[in-house]
């Protein structure tokens, strides 16, 4: 983990960034901390102050933000994959995906629920499904799911957008799958996610591509 007094941004120290950022918000001098597009990845920010600082773009993967407050912080497009933000404050906050915007704008959906899409097979996703896994239509996949929505990729039901599968594991069937209305509280959208998301459960409904051995 990174020390911010070990970090540098546009030649200043980060920890003096954020002594100055804290005498902006109290009003006794100091100026806005404008952290945009820089490189905070593995940066111990835990209980920082950064409410209404400019994180536009910054690379916070794998940053420990453990009750940082990030209130009125600007952090869109900022990468928050692997990010520790266990009782950190985001009340508004500018950019912060909102999954269920999320869901509506990218995934069809029917009566039953949302479509999605997941690759399944050999190459490199597992050649074998986990134990209690039965592949065939109308099965369900089941896991426990990774909360964490600075985790872009972690244990549960790991599916996407059919955009995001025919970029990705192209090696293994695909598979159009529902998550049904009832399951919705099982879903977690990544912060930063570029098409996938995950699930604690799944429905499987047919073959779309098939993966030729």
């Amino acid at each position: 983990m990174r020390d911010p007094k070990d970090i540098t941004v546009n030649g200043k120290q980060l920890s003096d960034i954020l002594d100055s950022h804290k005498k902006w918000l109290l009003a006794q001098g100091g100026e806005r901390a404008n952290l945009r597009g820089a490189d905070l990845s593995e940066a111990n920010l835990s209980e920082a102050n950064l409410s209404r600082a400019n994180l536009r773009g910054a690379d916070l993967s794998g940053a420990n933000l453990r009750g940082a407050d990030l209130s009125g912080a600007n952090v869109r497009g900022a990468n928050l994959s692997g990010a520790d933000l266990s009782g950190a404050d985001l009340r508004e906050a500018n950019g912060v995906l909102d999954p269920a915007a999320w869901l509506a704008d990218n995934l069809d959906r029917d009566d039953a629920g949302y479509i999605v899409y997941k690759r399944i097979g050999a190459g490199r996703t597992f050649r074998d499904p986990p134990a209690g896994w039965t592949i065939a239509p109308g099965e369900y996949l089941v896991g426990v799911v990774n909360p964490d929505r600075g985790t872009e990729c972690g244990c549960g039901v790991n599916v996407g957008t059919l955009s995001w599968c025919n970029e990705n594991y192209t090696d293994a069937t695909l598979w159009r799958c529902l998550i049904e209305w009832h399951d919705l509280p099982g879903i977690v959208v990544p912060f930063n996610t570029n098409g996938k998301i995950r699930a604690g459960r799944v429905r499987l409904l047919e073959i779309v591509e098939p993966h030729n051995e």
